[in-house]
């Protein structure tokens, strides 16, 4: 079996890091760092969505417009499945930069729906949000409505065999305080005989 983590591990000489550590809220705010979920509310994540089937669409092709639901094959996609999207954002912009939050892809809200009315447990980004601005809290609010939760900055997403799906194991702690829930997020996939 192959391990592949999708954790970003944000350094504290990182901007983004270094904004929250000076914020009065300094603990709501650090969940917001790196890998994570947003939460809206008295949310629990049930303990099962640890371990899900996981499907990698690669859409880092879709340059200059939202990516839709001509873009992937929903026919891979099963109710509690972990969603992964490589944008190439990340790999694009280091995280931090105001090039990673300004011009990361955007994802339309056919397809958010779509991913949602699915029954997935998670939709994975190697991007800081599916939407901008006001409708980043609009477009989680959507996916939570179907008990689906959007996981934030992931990495290393050009490791995963897109269209072949894997196990996917993530981890978390709750805090009844956070609105953001950093988390620990593996992939498995079997090797390939050589």
């Amino acid at each position: 079996m192959k391990y592949i983590d999708l954790t970003l591990q944000v350094k504290k000489t990182n901007r983004v890091y270094k904004q929250a550590e000076v914020q009065t809220k300094k603990n709501i705010i650090m969940g917001h760092v790196g890998t994570h979920f947003d939460v809206y509310g008295d949310v629990q994540v049930p303990l099962d969505y640890m371990l899900s089937r996981g499907v990698l669409f690669d859409v880092s092709h879709v340059q200059g417009r939202e990516v839709t639901l001509d873009d992937i094959d929903l026919d891979y996609v099963k109710p509690g499945d972990f969603v992964m999207f490589r944008t190439g954002s990340i790999e694009r912009h280091p995280y931090g930069s105001n090039l990673y939050f300004s011009s990361s892809t955007q994802f339309s809200w056919e397809l958010i729906e779509g991913l949602a009315m699915e029954r997935i447990r998670f939709i994975g980004i190697d991007a800081p949000d599916l939407r901008k601005g006001h409708e980043h809290a609009e477009a989680d609010k959507i996916c939570l409505k179907y008990g689906t939760f959007v996981l934030e900055n992931l990495i290393n997403l050009n490791h995963i065999e897109p269209n072949e799906p894997c196990k996917v194991m993530t981890m978390w702690f709750e805090d009844p305080e956070a609105t953001g829930i950093k988390c620990r997020v593996v992939a498995i996939q079997p090797e390939r005989e050589e």
